[in-house]
């Protein structure tokens, strides 16, 4: 899967669910336990800026007021750039990682936030196809560093006959999928 296309994928995605949020919605809870709709959201644009910067070697911070819109084009651009795919960068915690990888784990993150969004407002979500199987290609040899880093919940086993989103969203610390709007 080209990672760059992913990222447009999953961007495209979040942007289309949060567009059907409403304001008294902001406040809802999310999947992330101690995050509200709000700060997800804070969350997916400040991992924007993080990977930006990271891509670009330009020091960005999100303002109060930045868009997921603004970033998330911001982030593709820093993408498209000359040799962005081979730089090694430094991630705070995976460590040195060249930019395509940096780019699966950003699509990969806000692939499953879109999820953790379209849970709190009750909505449906799945991943393009081919995308959680893209996925698991760097959660399996992460999952463990993703339980140890503190920022991810447990990891779960999704039961036999699981398909690749319930893996994948097992592995981040969300353990069987629930329906949009069960109890």
């Amino acid at each position: 899967m080209d990672n760059r296309h992913a990222l447009r994928i999953v961007n495209a995605q979040f942007a289309e669910i949060l567009g059907k949020a409403k304001e008294e919605d902001w406040e809802l809870p999310t999947p992330c336990s101690e995050w509200k709709v709000r700060d997800l959201v804070a969350h997916v644009i400040g991992g924007h800026a993080m990977v930006t910067s990271l891509l670009t070697g330009e020091e960005l911070v999100a303002a109060p007021g930045d868009t997921v819109e603004e970033w998330a084009a911001r982030v593709e651009r820093a993408a498209e750039g000359e040799g962005v795919l081979e730089r090694v960068v430094p991630h705070p915690t995976f460590g040195e990682l060249s930019g395509d990888a940096l780019l699966m784990i950003r699509w990969g993150d806000v692939c499953v936030h879109t999820w953790d969004l379209a849970q709190a407002l009750g909505l449906e979500f799945a991943p393009e196809p081919g995308l959680a199987e893209a996925a698991l290609e760097w959660l399996v040899p992460f999952g463990p560093a993703l339980g140890a880093s503190g920022g991810f919940g447990d990891g779960a086993d999704p039961g036999p006959g699981a398909d690749a989103f319930a893996r994948v969203l097992a592995i981040t610390g969300r353990g069987a999928r629930p329906m949009a709007g069960a109890d």
